[in-house]
């Protein structure tokens, strides 16, 4: 019998689509509003997405045995003098980077709404009757 890659790469897919979503998801929600709420710039989400994302890809690999960050393919290629594909090695991690910072930033943007409606009210019906003004 065969070995063929296609089952092991959309088993590992799966694991690592649910392990970001789910644990890395909740982890980007949680980051996300808690820098809202203690009024802290968007911009610190990045280093705080950068190592959750290197966090889930442990536990990818950790739990469920699945390298998301193929060390051994992109030491064996960066030796050889390839940089072009041993960066490449970094793809998934780039992948849950920005997918975590997505719902990061969405779940920073929802609490930040809520908080400047709730502190500045009269902004809001300022904005809702111009003629006020």
């Amino acid at each position: 019998m065969a070995f063929n890659p296609l089952d092991f790469l959309e088993a590992s897919i799966a694991i690592w689509l649910a392990v970001t979503f789910l644990l890395g998801g909740a982890g980007a929600v949680a980051a996300g509003r808690a820098l809202a709420l203690a009024w802290r710039p968007l911009r610190n989400l990045f280093g705080y997405m950068l190592l959750l994302s290197a966090f889930t890809s442990f536990l990818c690999w950790a739990l469920f045995n699945v390298p998301v960050i193929p060390a051994g393919r992109i030491i064996a290629r960066a030796a050889k003098g390839d940089w072009a594909q041993a960066l490449t090695g970094f793809g998934l991690l780039g992948v849950s980077f920005a997918l975590l910072l997505a719902i990061g930033a969405a779940a920073f943007a929802v609490t930040r709404a809520r908080q400047m409606r709730r502190q500045y009210p009269f902004l809001a019906d300022q904005r809702a009757n111009p003629e006020k003004l």
